[in-house]
């Protein structure tokens, strides 16, 4: 059986459930790519269980091991923020149902939904998009930003990692990429969102361009149109 299951955006997200699933499993994986979280020894202390490395070569490129090995026991994928967040794992659940093996999703805390302690309402936001590393010839992000911005709607903006080699797109970089695609308005920087060293700053791209932020991991908001409430909330920020 395969348990794909989300650690939240801390260790005090993960749920009795995540902790009940593990003790199941005969071995342990940790998806290291797509954020970052509590460290593999935290992990490994609270679950007390050997936790083996899983990088994006093993996750998207051999999942066939992984789910060999999930015909045979129970073996559990973890993932910070909500299992399901990243298209890859929904292969999981094609494949797992196309070879009839049997699998169990266990939800937690994401940043999709992390972002609503802004003020901004879930509702309103519209299509999601990402700034990657090597973004000068890159129109996607704005084609998104635009089409969201015409319906009213925000955007959500997820800034590229690189977890092995310790790189992250910071928010000046994302801000500078922004402004030289002829986005200029305001908007909310989040950093290590539901953290005690969590930090949400609200303003124009220009003021907020010249400030540091150096708490990880981090994301951008682009707002649309506001709701009265939404107004008085960001402007606590």
């Amino acid at each position: 059986m395969l348990y794909l299951i989300g650690l939240g955006l801390t260790c005090k997200d993960i749920s009795l459930n995540a902790l009940e699933s593990i003790k199941k499993c005969r071995k342990v994986y940790l998806e290291t790519y797509t954020n970052i979280g509590c460290t593999i020894k935290e992990l490994e202390r609270l679950f007390n269980k050997k936790i083996t490395i899983a990088n994006r070569n093993l996750i998207e490129n051999n999942s066939k091991l992984l789910l060999n090995e999930a015909k045979i026991s129970n073996i559990a994928i973890l993932v910070y923020g909500d299992p399901l967040s990243a298209t890859t794992h929904i292969n999981y659940l094609i494949d797992c149902k196309r070879l009839k093996i049997k699998f169990k999703i266990i939800h937690a805390t994401s940043i999709l939904t992390a972002v609503g302690e802004t003020g901004l309402s879930l509702y309103n936001f519209g299509k999601i998009t990402s700034i990657p590393f090597n973004n000068e010839n890159i129109t996607a992000p704005i084609d998104v930003i635009t089409n969201n911005q015409k319906l009213g709607l925000h955007t959500l903006i997820l800034l590229d990692l690189d977890i092995e080699n310790k790189k992250f797109l910071s928010i000046n970089e994302a801000i500078n990429y922004l402004l030289k695609n002829n986005i200029n308005c305001k908007c909310v920087v989040c950093c290590a969102l539901s953290t005690k060293n969590q930090e949400i700053k609200y303003g124009s791209m220009e003021e907020l361009k010249k400030l540091k932020f150096n708490k990880l991991p981090q994301c951008l908001i682009i707002q649309g149109k506001l709701h009265f409430i939404e107004e008085e909330a960001l402007k606590l920020l």
